[in-house]
């Protein structure tokens, strides 16, 4: 709770970052984990985005890591990660699916995507999966505190963006991000 609290009073410095150090600087405290299930992350050059450092490198930690915790006993994690620049009248053509959000269509976004073919969930909880203390899994099952998700989205609302999550029971999940460009 103390972390989530935190980001309503942190300083809030942008900066213009490389995605594709903080994505290296997070496999690399989560070697141990990615060694131990002989995960896969995927992605290529993502590009220079404009966000608060610390909590960026937070938000990706907690999905990558939240990837590598859903993952399947049975088969190797595949964990996908893309960024591409978009208007937001191109989220329409894109399939996007925003559900109570909308992008102001002459913005352009970053436009992050974070996919795994994990353990999935009922699409009927894209939206609850982000509130504090939810859960879909009990405790036993799955360690963690409830407020991963929560507090990946109010990262995202500090930097005036919108997330969404698409999960599909026993095939996946895929978080979406979209941050303003400027």
């Amino acid at each position: 709770m103390l972390a989530f609290s935190r980001l309503n009073t942190e300083e809030r410095a942008f900066e213009k970052i490389d995605l594709n150090t903080l994505v290296n600087e997070v496999k690399e405290e989560l070697k141990e984990t990615i060694d131990e299930k002989k995960a896969t992350i995927n992605y290529e050059v993502l590009g220079k985005i404009s966000v608060i450092p610390f909590q960026f490198r937070q938000l990706l930690f907690n999905l990558i890591g939240n990837s590598l915790k859903f993952s399947k006993t049975t088969i190797q994690p595949i964990i996908t990660i893309k960024s591409e620049v978009i208007k937001g009248s191109a989220c329409i053509q894109h399939d996007v699916k925003l559900l109570n959000h909308t992008l102001d269509i002459q913005k352009n976004y970053y436009h992050i995507s974070i996919a795994d073919n994990g353990i999935g969930f009922e699409p009927q909880y894209n939206e609850r999966i982000f509130e504090v203390f939810q859960r879909l899994h009990g405790k036993e099952t799955y360690k963690g505190t409830g407020i991963g998700l929560a507090i990946v989205k109010k990262i995202v609302e500090n930097h005036n963006g919108i997330i969404t999550a698409n999960g599909k029971l026993n095939l996946g999940a895929t978080f979406d991000i979209y941050i303003p460009e400027n």
